[in-house]
């Protein structure tokens, strides 16, 4: 075991998504046999999508982001701890009073626009470099795929070779919250192709929107709704299919993993450097901002991507992202701060 303990720090609810979380778990996942770990998440979260076996803490919500390095100093001692940690709330003002107080921090960012005080900064979008960074002269920088926040199943998946031959079973989902109700449109598009024969649908631990189900319920036949799915069952279901829509959040990195066609985009800010970086790779199709799709813009896309059937380099591009070696890589980072 390690000298120092980690303290994962995210919060994630139906506001904030949770996507933040879900990041966080890929981490837990690489260290949990070998470095002792608490998981700390403030009062307001959506606890249950985090798993029952973590030892695992709240933060009343009474504490303000800017008490929170004082109340984290009062619990854990920086002697013994280490912090990861990920979300907008930890901006440069958060991570110097954190390390003033003689914390080692790792910051998993995806915006490249504070100034940095962190430790370590994670940022695996494939488009983000060096230069995008101000930061202070002994920040480390751990960019790109090479440092995928990846689940364990998802890291394994990457490394098989894939072959589609045909598109006919399709796979819809747009993170744990998906507040502009993306899901229900791009079904809806779908239903107008017949060559798709089924739809898998993942809903978010925070989705609240009712539609979805009174569509499954018509076409009961076609479309399958699922709900915090582990991560086997997740990877069970990608794999049945074919063809997905996703926006660039971590669930693009996870299709990427078992390859298929997809067609992405973002809906919110931190999605969009990950959206240029895998279309800059060719590894997805072009989607850009689907904040505001139709069912007429998502049909359209999808008939396109019928139309020119540009599957295999896309497959291609998908697997390149990804190698052996990231697991190791993570551990590595966060050893030499513990």
């Amino acid at each position: 075991m390690s000298s120092k303990k980690i303290i994962f720090r995210a919060d994630g609810n139906s506001k904030t998504g949770l996507g933040h979380l879900y990041r966080l778990f890929s981490l837990v996942a690489i260290v949990k046999d070998q470095i002792d770990f608490v998981f700390v998440t403030k009062e307001d979260s959506t606890t249950n999508v985090i798993p029952e076996h973590f030892n695992k803490l709240t933060i009343p919500n009474s504490v303000s982001i800017q008490e929170e390095p004082e109340w984290l100093q009062a619990n854990f001692s920086p002697l013994n701890y280490v912090i990861i940690a990920d979300g907008y709330q930890f901006t440069s003002s958060y991570q110097k009073h954190i390390k003033q107080r003689g914390y080692s921090l790792i910051y998993i960012d995806d915006l490249a626009q504070e100034h940095m005080y962190a430790d370590v900064i994670i940022n695996h979008s494939p488009y983000i470099q060096e230069k995008h960074y101000g930061k202070e002269t002994y920040t480390q920088l751990a960019l790109g795929t090479k440092f995928a926040l990846l689940r364990p199943l998802f890291l394994k998946e990457a490394k098989k070779n894939k072959t589609i031959e045909s598109v006919d079973h399709a796979f819809v989902c747009f993170g744990g919250a998906d507040p502009f109700n993306l899901t229900i449109k791009a079904v809806e598009a779908l239903l107008k192709f017949s060559n798709f024969k089924k739809i898998q649908v993942v809903l978010g631990g925070a989705y609240k929107h009712e539609d979805i189900f009174n569509l499954e319920k018509e076409h009961s036949n076609i479309i399958k709704t699922y709900r915090n799915l582990t991560e086997k069952l997740l990877l069970k279901t990608m794999k049945q299919c074919n063809f997905a829509i996703a926006p660039a959040s971590t669930i693009l990195y996870e299709l990427s993993c078992v390859k298929m066609p997809i067609l992405s985009g973002f809906y919110v800010d931190n999605q969009e450097l990950i959206y240029r970086g895998f279309l800059n790779s060719e590894a997805i199709f072009k989607g850009e901002n689907m904040k505001d799709y139709s069912i007429f813009d998502f049909e359209y896309k999808i008939k396109t991507i019928l139309i020119e059937q540009k599957f295999s380099s896309q497959i291609n591009a998908q697997k390149a992202l990804f190698d052996a070696d990231i697991a190791k890589r993570h551990l590595k980072i966060i050893r030499d701060l513990c």
